[in-house]
């Protein structure tokens, strides 16, 4: 690991946070007027009266909602329904106005950008090869095999170490690194493609690299002309990048900073089956196949085009990221919840799958 790593890790405390974005240099992602407007409730709506957990970490029993998220580290908290924002809720100092950094959760953003780059026939279809458009890889062993698909379904079998975060780990060096193209083109196989899952954030980052290639642009500049602008974002949002010089790339893996609210925004497109105020933004066969379990390659059922799946029983779906970031859709109800956490490694937030379970069957 290289010097500026070591002293970047260990300067602002190893673990990612919130407030990291402000020691990466940033580009930005531009929004437009007009805005689009969630309907805000007139009606004192009582949600989550019985809201229950218990777990080796917490015992919450039959308490309000208010309380609950309050009580779980909670930096925003958002429920909408039918475009109705039912419950908000930010902890101090943020505010409705505040940038949010997600980790994870931007993941389906770069695989919608990839179902767009296709649609517009950049690329080609999800089986092509990744080196027809990264032809430096050409010359690697095995990584002629690898394809589109594999990068979504993280069966790649790119070798990538989590290690929490430490420092020896490709997680820290891909989070606090200042190159990630050398980084990436260090990487090595560790299994054939399309043999096993194996989620890590290099997959990501080379879905990155192949939309700048074929965008000949930047991946803020293609979130911004795609996404930010056609859904009326509230604000313009931020992307952290690995460097200064000219040759410097988003993380495409996490570090994406907007307001809560637009990334409800990017939910509504979703459950509106890619399209929005009558525009087809996202081919609809695009947001079917990534809402629903792909088995092939063996691909995991409970993932898709990095959105996480719920039980079958529910067709929900939801991006997620790190410290408990969810943005979770409910579509036979129309229900949307946005949540944002703050650091903390004491406990698994996974459970507030349950707890947004609970809440939906009070609406």
């Amino acid at each position: 690991m290289n010097s500026c790593t070591v002293y970047r890790s260990l300067r602002y405390g190893g673990l990612p946070s919130q407030n990291d974005y402000r020691h990466f240099p940033q580009r930005k992602v531009a929004n437009q007027v007009p805005n689009f407007n969630f309907i805000k409730t007139k009606k004192d709506v009582k949600l989550g009266t019985t809201i229950a957990l218990s777990n080796k970490a917490f015992n919450s029993t039959s308490v309000s909602l208010e309380t609950f998220v309050r009580m779980h580290n909670t930096i925003s908290f958002l429920v909408i329904r039918n475009d109705t924002l039912l419950y908000e809720h930010y902890s101090e100092p943020y505010s409705d106005t505040t940038l949010v950094s997600s980790f994870s959760m931007v993941k389906p953003m770069i695989s919608t950008l990839v179902g767009i780059a296709i649609n517009e026939g950049r690329i080609g279809s999800v089986e092509d090869k990744i080196v027809d458009y990264l032809p430096e890889y050409k010359e690697r062993v095995g990584w002629g095999k690898i394809k589109v698909r594999n990068l979504l379904h993280h069966t790649s079998g790119i070798k990538f170490s989590d290690g929490k975060f430490s420092l020896t780990s490709d997680n820290a060096k891909y989070y606090w690194g200042h190159d990630l193209r050398e980084e990436v083109l260090e990487a090595e196989l560790e299994f054939p493609p399309d043999t096993q899952f194996k989620y890590s954030s290099i997959n990501t980052q080379l879905l990155g690299m192949i939309l700048e290639r074929v965008t000949e642009g930047t991946l803020s500049n293609y979130l911004s002309e795609k996404l930010w602008k056609p859904l009326g974002m509230e604000a313009s949002a931020s992307w952290s990048l690995d460097g200064t010089d000219k040759n410097a790339i988003e993380k495409a893996f996490c570090c994406l900073q907007a307001r809560t609210i637009d990334f409800a925004k990017f939910g509504r497109l979703y459950l509106n089956n890619g399209n929005w105020e009558g525009k087809q933004i996202v081919p609809k066969e695009w947001v079917d196949y990534s809402t629903c379990p792909d088995p092939s390659g063996n691909n995991k059922r409970y993932y898709n085009n990095n959105w996480g799946l719920g039980p079958l029983k529910y067709g929900s779906y939801f991006a997620i990221g790190l410290y408990g970031q969810f943005l979770y859709m409910y579509p036979e109800k129309n229900i949307m919840i946005v949540r944002f956490g703050n650091t903390d490694t004491a406990y698994h937030p996974n459970y507030w799958k349950e707890v947004f379970l609970q809440l939906i069957d009070q609406l």
